[in-house]
């Protein structure tokens, strides 16, 4: 009788799915744009296939994100989206104050 060692199995995830795709790429975009504020047509060019959609649900999952004046070339004004300097999750946040409350009473 021998005996090995069982390796735990390592789960590597699939593939993106187009709405997590687009999530991870506004939100890059987002973070990227220091000047303004990006509007639906100029995520659409970059190849956001639901770019309003998507800025929704990376407000559900607690990212800030502001909706903020866009002048246009042909001197119209539109409204884009902009992230907050300190849009963490709000999840991440909540996790990171408890961890500095738990320091603080075991001090």
């Amino acid at each position: 009788m021998s005996i090995h060692a069982v390796q735990p199995k390592v789960e590597h995830p699939g593939p993106l799915s187009a709405g997590d795709r687009d999530q991870s790429r506004v939100l890059r975009l987002l973070e990227a744009d220091r000047d303004g504020g990006l509007t639906i047509a100029v995520l659409r060019e970059r190849g956001v296939e639901a770019p309003a959609l998507t800025v929704y649900e990376l407000q559900l999952a607690g990212y800030e994100i502001d909706r903020v004046p866009c002048g246009c070339s042909d001197g119209h004004t539109t409204l884009g989206y902009r992230l907050r300097a300190s849009s963490a999750p709000a999840a991440d946040r909540s996790a990171r104050s408890k961890e500095v409350d738990s320091d603080e009473i075991s001090r």
